[in-house]
């Protein structure tokens, strides 16, 4: 009797192993099929990545080695580098659990729609949102699978994609070498007494006038003058601001300017850069101003561009000087 009842348990037991290790191999196929599904082998084959959300939509192509917002305006290519290694390395973590069934229906529409394509076509097409606070990627809506970016888990891969065709627009705002430049103003305006403008002359000689009196300095350090020039090599700023309303837009063009940038080029071009307060809260003074503004960072907007950028102000703190700079000691 004993030996039966052991018989019937070593079976019982042999049955629970044989059956785990069917699940366990069911899921193991399961996780690798829609593994392959998201990731990719070779990013240096990919030409086109298309981007959609349901409300915009940018494509992105690559021709001659660089690569085109929408097919003419040169994208930011380290931004789409990194969105490669993201979606290259891309890879499931495990099927997304039942009990986020409904968050998961609930959050299908705000989802962005990826497909990726080479010569030959398309490689790659799924949806990737997020529910409460994972990514999920989803190649069909029936099976959605919480993923990652293989070795990095805790990149934010949604920072470094977009449907808004502006977030992958080059970030470069004044590129020009001192030897470009015929002047410069800079207009401070909480402290106009502050406001000048540098120019120089063909042969090279320069010139401060403080534009708050009017009043005009020619001793000047020529080596601070060559100094103040080269920063206005290679000036960017971090993006462009995405999903900001009509409303906020207005407020801080009318109540937050701070200063203003005009580069006179040589070639008679001029680029003009204009600097806002970044307001955080909704507190405004008795001028409708905000009282408290973000220290590290501002909105930008250049020549007739009507979007607003967002930049730090350490990249923009070195364009900013009075008439004193620039005087010998």
């Amino acid at each position: 009797m004993q030996q039966t009842t052991n018989r019937k348990q070593v079976i019982i037991i042999l049955g629970l192993i044989m059956a785990a290790a069917a699940l366990l191999l069911f899921l193991g196929r399961s996780l690798l099929v829609s593994a392959t599904d998201f990731g990719f082998a070779d990013a240096n084959k990919v030409r086109s990545i298309t981007f959609s959300d349901g409300e915009q939509q940018v494509k992105l192509r690559k021709r001659n080695g660089i690569w085109y917002i929408d097919g003419d305006k040169v994208a930011q290519q380290e931004r789409i580098v990194d969105a490669l290694f993201a979606l290259q390395m891309l890879q499931v973590k495990y099927p997304l659990p039942v009990e986020y069934a409904e968050a998961y229906r609930q959050a299908k529409g705000a989802a962005l729609h990826v497909s990726i394509s080479d010569w030959l076509g398309k490689i790659r097409s799924y949806s990737i949102g997020m529910v409460d606070t994972m990514p999920v990627g989803a190649v069909s809506a029936e099976k959605p699978y919480v993923v990652e970016v293989s070795g990095n888990g805790e990149l934010d891969i949604f920072s470094l994609m977009d449907a808004n065709p502006l977030f992958w627009y080059k970030t470069t705002v004044i590129n020009m070498l001192p030897s470009q430049i015929a002047a410069i103003s800079v207009e401070d305006l909480g402290k106009p007494e502050r406001s000048l403008k540098l120019s120089l002359d063909t042969l090279g000689q320069a010139q401060v006038t403080a534009l708050y009196s009017g009043r005009i300095f020619r001793n000047l350090d020529s080596a601070r003058v060559r100094r103040y020039l080269s920063y206005y090599h290679d000036v960017n700023f971090e993006r462009y601001t995405t999903g900001l309303s009509a409303e906020d837009f207005d407020a801080i063009v009318m109540t937050s300017l701070a200063y203003i940038f005009t580069i006179e080029g040589r070639d008679g071009a001029t680029r003009t850069v204009k600097l806002f307060y970044m307001p955080v809260g909704d507190a405004l003074d008795a001028f409708g101003r905000p009282t408290k503004t973000d220290l590290n960072r501002c909105y930008l907007q250049q020549d007739d561009d009507p979007n607003l950028a967002i930049a730090l102000w350490v990249d923009f703190d070195l364009l900013i000087k009075d008439v004193n700079f620039f005087l010998t000691k």
